[in-house]
């Protein structure tokens, strides 16, 4: 909600296979995914979509209540561009998705 009081247009899904579809299908600029999913984690759904040719160049930002140094790395090696930990500061988050 703060996103879009914000004025950014905001799409919310709770499956990985919702968000592989829908990122696909949308193309979005930024996304801001929880690794917490149901079925596949956050982690193996940023792999699968940075080998998807429709969404060369989007930003993906992790948030997560991990925090650990070996928890960023384990997000970059997915290829995660940013890791956010629970509780995210909204300024920081307003900053990455409109940069």
């Amino acid at each position: 909600m703060l996103l879009e009081i914000g004025g950014h247009e905001v799409t919310a899904v709770y499956s990985a296979s919702e968000a592989l579809k829908r990122a696909s299908e949308l193309r979005p600029a930024v996304i801001v995914m929880d690794l917490g999913l149901p079925q596949i984690d956050g982690c193996e759904v940023a792999r699968r979509m940075r080998g998807m040719a429709e969404l060369k160049g989007v930003r993906l930002l992790a948030l997560t209540g991990h925090g650990r140094d070996e928890d960023r790395q384990r997000t970059r090696d997915a290829g995660f561009d940013h890791h956010l930990v629970k509780p995210v500061d909204l300024d920081e988050l307003e900053k990455l998705v409109a940069a």
